[in-house]
């Protein structure tokens, strides 16, 4: 092997071992935001991060330098998590059955993406990168129940169809999930119900 070949893969070597060491750092402290707002504190210090990511306070504002920027990463580690772990969305069977499917898909994730929800909410109105990320969460959600629901919504209007799409969003919603469960004491079970009697409601109701 040449001088010049060895001095370059070394050179290689060096920035991939920064990038690396970069890319755990980064990780790290996307994992200790998570943890702190699984445990309730939901605007962590930068020094309980670093604490609790094993680095120093200077790592984390080197990494994310506004804490918008850090919420936005904990979403997209907790995204990823959540979503090998969601229940099953069906698109045929019965209404009942997909109805029964979409609701405990919603459950699971509201329950599993409550924190970063909540700390989210926090820095939404000033924050572009949470509207984005919100954003998408909500037409994500809208295009689901599109797909559940194409042959019921098939026989409505389109007005009356778009009536139907967002009250059932609405309903599935983290907003109408947290309401329930936490102002209105609901267990899970019976929340899910209120959810699912809810949504087979409005499709049982005739069109206009």
């Amino acid at each position: 092997m040449s001088l010049v070949v060895t001095i370059v893969k070394s050179q290689l070597d060096t920035t991939d071992g920064r990038h690396l060491r970069s890319q755990r750092t980064r990780t790290a402290v996307a994992e200790a935001m998570l943890d702190c707002l699984e445990d309730g504190i939901l605007r962590p210090s930068a020094k309980q991060i670093a604490d609790r990511a094993g680095v120093s306070t200077r790592a984390v504002f080197r990494h994310f330098k506004k804490m918008e920027l850090l919420i936005d990463g904990v979403a997209e580690l907790q995204l990823e998590r959540v979503m090998s772990s969601l229940p099953a969305i069906l698109d045929q069977g019965s209404l009942e059955e997909r109805t029964d499917a979409l609701v405990r898909h919603s459950t699971h994730r509201n329950q599993t993406t409550s924190p970063v929800r909540r700390a989210s909410q926090l820095s939404e109105p000033s924050s572009a990168v949470i509207q984005k990320r919100l954003a998408w969460l909500h037409d994500t959600a809208r295009q689901q129940v599109q797909d559940v629901f194409a042959d019921e919504l098939a026989r409505l209007s389109p007005s009356e169809a778009a009536s139907r799409v967002a009250g059932i969003r609405a309903l599935l919603s983290f907003g109408y999930w947290d309401e329930l469960r936490r102002y209105e004491g609901q267990s899970e079970a019976a929340t899910m119900e209120i959810i699912r009697d809810s949504i087979l409601a409005l499709f049982a109701r005739s069109p206009g």
